[in-house]
C-alpha cells in the first residue's frame, strides 16, 4: 500500500507554437481538461500499477474539485481522506509547445492543507510519498513533524520538492536542510538539485546524488528527464539511462516515474530495478496527454518484456 499527502490540482493543457505577447493572442491547436497536481498523479499512476493507493488533501466543493475526485475514484484511488471544503480546487494551466512545457498555478485549496487536515492513524501504507513542498504554503511550515509522525507509525517517507516559483529563496530552501536527512527517499530532477544544493551549472547529477547521500538521505534519485536518472546511497552510485520514445507531452513524467519506482521499491525490488521501473512507466505516460496516458502494469510489464526487462 502507499500513500501520499499533498496537492491535488485540474490541469488545462493547450498546445501553442509560442507564448504570447504582452496584449497579443495566440490560437491553441488543442485544449484538454484533465486531473492533475503532483500527489492526485502520482496515486493515479501507482493505482493504475495495480497498488493500494491513499491519497490526503484538500480540494474545493466545485465543478473542478468533483471532477478530479471523480476520476480518481474511477481509476481506484481511495480519496476518502480528501477534504471538500467551500472554497476553491486548484488549478493548473499548461502551456505545451512542442515537447517543453510552462505552467501557470493557481493553488486553491493547496495552500491551506495543513497538519491538522491529516489524521496519521489513517495512513495504512508501507510509504508516504511527499510532493510539491514548495506549493504547499501551510503544510510546508510541518514537514519535519508530519515526517516524524509517519516514522513513528513505523512508515517510510518518500519527497519530491518540485519546483520552486519563488527562486529558491532561502525562505523555502533552508528547511530543507533539516527535513532532508529524515527522507528515506529523495527524488529531485536535476534544475530543481542544482538549486537546493547552490551547485553550478556544470554538477551533474553524480555529484548531486552524492552530496544527498552525504546530507543523509538514505537513498537519492536525481532525474534528468530523457537523460536517464542517477541513483545513490550509501552503498550504491550508478546511472540508469532513460527509454528512447516519442513524446507527446512530458507533463506527468516524473509523477509517473516516480510512482513506477516506488511500487516496484516496497515491493523489494534493486534501485537500478526500480528505476527502469520508473523509467518504462514514464516513457509509455509521454505517449500521450494527461491522465488517460498513465499506463497500466500490463502495459508497463510488455514495454519492459520487448526491451529484455522484468516488470513488476
Amino acid at each position: 500500500m502507499i500513500a501520499t499527502i499533498g496537492d491535488i490540482n485540474v490541469d488545462l493543457i493547450a498546445r501553442i507554437d509560442r507564448i504570447p505577447a504582452t496584449g497579443k493572442q495566440v490560437v491553441t491547436r488543442d485544449l484538454q481538461m484533465h486531473g492533475g497536481g503532483c500527489s492526485a498523479n502520482f496515486s493515479l499512476s501507482c493505482s493504475r500499477l495495480g497498488m493500494g493507493t491513499q491519497l490526503f488533501g484538500k480540494v474545493g466543493d466545485d465543478v473542478f474539485g468533483r471532477y478530479v475526485l471523480l476520476e480518481l475514484e474511477d481509476n481506484g484511488v481511495d480519496t476518502a481522506n480528501v477534504l471538500l471544503t467551500d472554497k476553491r480546487t486548484g488549478m493548473t494551466f499548461a502551456m505545451v509547445q512542442g515537447i517543453e512545457r510552462s505552467f501557470i498555478t493557481y493553488q486553491g485549496e493547496n495552500a491551506t492543507l495543513c497538519l491538522d487536515d491529516i489524521d496519521i492513524s489513517r495512513i495504512s501504507a508501507d510509504i508516504v510519498h511527499l510532493p510539491s513542498y514548495f506549493l504547499m504554503d501551510s503544510l510546508r511550515h510541518d514537514y519535519i513533524k508530519l515526517i516524524d509522525l509517519i516514522h513513528a507509525a513505523g512508515i517510510k517517507v518518500s519527497f519530491d520538492t518540485g519546483w520552486d516559483p519563488r527562486g529558491f529563496i532561502e525562505e523555502t530552501v533552508g528547511p530543507l536542510r533539516e527535513i532532508l536527512p529524515k527522507v528515506d527517499l529523495f527524488m529531485p530532477n536535476m534544475d530543481e538539485a542544482r538549486n537546493i544544493l547552490k551547485l553550478g551549472g556544470d554538477a551533474g547529477p553524480e555529484k548531486a546524488a552524492g552530496m544527498l547521500v552525504g546530507m543523509g538521505v538514505k537513498t537519492a534519485v536525481v532525474k534528468v528527464g530523457e537523460g536517464g536518472c542517477w541513483i545513490a546511497d550509501r552503498n550504491t552510485s550508478e546511472y540508469v539511462p532513460a527509454f528512447k520514445v516519442d513524446v507527446v507531452d512530458t507533463t506527468g513524467a516524473g509523477d509517473n516515474f516516480a510512482a513506477g519506482f516506488i511500487s516496484a521499491y516496497i515491493s523489494g525490488r534493486t534501485l537500478r530495478e526500480s528505476a527502469v521501473i520508473g523509467s518504462a512507466t514514464a516513457a509509455l505516460k509521454i505517449g500521450g496527454v494527461g491522465w488517460p496516458a498513465y499506463p497500466e502494469r500490463r502495459q508497463v510489464n510488455k514495454f519492459l518484456s520487448d526491451r529484455g526487462f522484468e516488470g513488476f
